[in-house]
């Protein structure tokens, strides 16, 4: 009883952001040793060898995993949910291997079918190198051993029946999208993830501040603390004003504790940074056009568009202008920087408007010309992270945007969009003074500067140039 009580209290303690120390599977304190449940471990037994998430487990084992759950493990936990997952793996590798011995055997068995009834002896070859003879004391008659063999044929019908019903469940719960949601058509890999979604179709509760709707009252009340209250706690760290305590403690503890990659060793500054630089160990890789992706959420798109023309279709439209997007952010981002649908951050420099500071950041390097960003392979400095990418190419030898027209490869897609204009198409921006046409809107506009400038040998007077 008085277990009970605890638990209820840490509980009532976490959903009301008091703390986010609670154990996500026996709700005791955390507060004293934490595990994430985004933490790498990796295990090496003599059956089986893996790198995993405590998260992958529970999906491995049938464990749900819940948002609004929390995402720390006791260490006890820790350790008996590994455990279980070891046991789950060496379950299958016993499968595995006894599928494979009841094979061989059965395999031996099929060439007894005239045999002798007077044979006392059965001699299997096990390996090239390895031969061993089963010897039976006892004298059978043929009727005995063929009763033997049926036996053996019927365990081998009963375990093929087995396999079968473990796939089924395996395709149930791991494998392909078996579970369509009859109102949208959106599939899902387990049913429970499909009652889930259907949430969403069942309840639709409004925000009373924006136009936004969510499945529950408690989606709007999370919602109207993160967007709508005022900001007036301050993260210590980096500044940054919360509504809640609650959304300060997911913050301190998603950007500003320490954290380690469990395969390379590398350390980063937060846990975020390491979720990000974990992609990297296992980059997602399309099976139909073989491209890869670092981004984890670029490469979940990209797999509803390869292939498929219709998702290509623009489906959000602007009812002002009439523009239409791919994605529903698209349209978002749109009706905020255009049409004025909330608040933008503007340059300081081009007053160009963006949705969201990180975006003006990343523009506004474009005036300062900042370089912070370094190389660590020979202390390059750059300007933006991308031109640090295609820089770093340059030592690995890395070309990974191959041109479908020809055999060669370039750094960036921009590099190959300029090889295939230059090389496979015909020149189509055509300067207005003296007609003269060029592959590359760039180019056309160097162009044409040489025909304003009174220094040039090119120079028109009263040329006109697109700027």
């Amino acid at each position: 009883m008085e277990t009970d009580i605890k638990a209820t209290n840490l509980a009532l303690k976490y959903l009301c952001g008091e703390t986010e120390n609670v154990c996500r599977l026996c709700l005791s304190s955390t507060s004293s040793y934490a595990i994430s449940t985004e933490s790498v471990i990796n295990l090496k037994k003599h059956f089986f060898e893996e790198a995993i998430t405590y998260n992958d487990i529970f999906i491995e084992l049938g464990i749900p995993l819940e948002e609004e759950l929390p995402k720390v493990l006791c260490r006890g936990c820790a350790k008996s949910l590994v455990q279980g997952y070891t046991f789950h793996k060496l379950c299958q590798y016993s499968n595995e291997r006894w599928t494979i011995a009841l094979e061989h055997i059965e395999n031996g068995f099929n060439e007894t079918e005239n045999l002798n009834p007077s044979a006392q002896s059965l001699y299997m070859i096990i390996n090239k190198t390895e031969n061993i003879v089963f010897t039976s004391r006892k004298k059978c008659n043929k009727n005995k051993k063929r009763n033997a063999l049926n036996k053996i044929r019927k365990i081998f019908k009963n375990r093929e029946n087995f396999n079968k019903f473990n796939l089924k469940n395996k395709n149930k719960y791991h494998g392909t999208d078996n579970y369509c949601c009859s109102q949208c058509g959106k599939t899902f890999i387990s049913n429970y993830l499909l009652s889930k979604h259907l949430r969403y179709h069942a309840g639709r509760h409004a925000c009373p501040k924006c136009a936004k709707v969510f499945p529950t009252e408690a989606k709007v009340k999370d919602h109207i603390d993160r967007i709508h209250q005022p900001k007036n706690i301050q993260c210590p760290q980096c500044g940054k004003f919360f509504s809640t305590k609650k959304i300060l403690q997911f913050h301190e503890q998603l950007y500003h504790v320490p954290a380690q990659c469990a395969l390379c060793s590398m350390e980063f500054p937060s846990k975020y940074a390491l979720r990000v630089h974990m992609d990297k160990h296992e980059p997602n890789k399309c099976i139909r056009c073989k491209k890869v992706y670092l981004n984890r959420n670029t490469y979940r798109f990209h797999l509803k568009i390869c292939g498929n023309q219709a998702e290509k279709e623009p489906r959000f439209y602007c009812d002002i202008c009439g523009k239409g997007y791919v994605r529903k952010n698209g349209i978002r981002t749109h009706l905020k920087v255009c049409h004025g649908f909330g608040s933008v951050f503007s340059c300081s420099w081009c007053d160009k408007k963006f949705d969201a500071m990180s975006r003006l950041k990343n523009h506004t390097v474009k005036h300062t010309r900042e370089r912070n960003f370094s190389c660590d392979i020979c202390s390059g400095k750059f300007v933006t992270a991308a031109a640090l990418v295609y820089h770093k190419r340059l030592h690995t030898g890395e070309k990974p945007f191959k041109c479908d027209m020809c055999d060669e490869s370039f750094l960036s897609a921009s590099r190959r969009m300029e090889h295939r204009m230059r090389k496979h198409f015909k020149p189509t921006k055509e300067c207005k003074t003296c007609h003269m046409k060029f592959v590359m809107r760039h180019q056309l506009k160097k162009h044409e500067e040489r025909h304003s400038n009174p220094h040039s040998k090119l120079y028109v007077p009263g040329a006109v140039w697109t700027a």
